[in-house]
């Protein structure tokens, strides 16, 4: 058993890094307990639309977040947003408004990463702690 442990900063770095994010997933940032980006929508109406994520918990080796948009008028419409932009989802993405949920398993394996189970994903005073074992 291993426990990783980085910041908010560190995990941005990592998912952008590693390019673990939608292609339309744009500028992000950590702040506090939350990670701020934009999504880029390909319409001229609302090019880009800013957006929030909060980690919430791990659950039957889902990484849960809260997605929270920065515009009342397209929170309206977030229930619909995958459809709408046309969001292109990996396979270990998944949107259940207000919700992200992040498949751990599926990201591993399409990673190419054997060998590693992760057992727990805590946030806490600012910091990941994923906990890890042998699969």
């Amino acid at each position: 058993m291993a426990k990783i442990t980085f910041t908010l900063d560190e995990l941005t770095e990592i998912l952008v890094s590693n390019e673990l994010l939608p292609k339309n997933i744009v500028r992000i940032t950590g702040k506090g307990d939350n990670v701020s980006f934009y999504v880029k929508t390909q319409t001229f109406i609302i090019p880009f639309i800013p957006a929030t994520l909060k980690f919430l918990s791990f659950d039957n080796n889902n990484v849960i977040f809260e997605l929270t948009v920065i515009s009342s008028q397209i929170n309206k419409a977030i229930g619909r947003l995958d459809q709408l932009l046309e969001l292109k989802m990996p396979e270990y993405i998944k949107l259940e408004h207000p919700n992200i949920i992040v498949n751990i398993d599926k990201l591993l394996q399409e990673k190419n990463v054997r060998g590693v189970q992760v057992k727990n994903v805590l946030f806490e005073n600012g910091e990941f702690v994923i906990t890890t074992g042998n699969s």
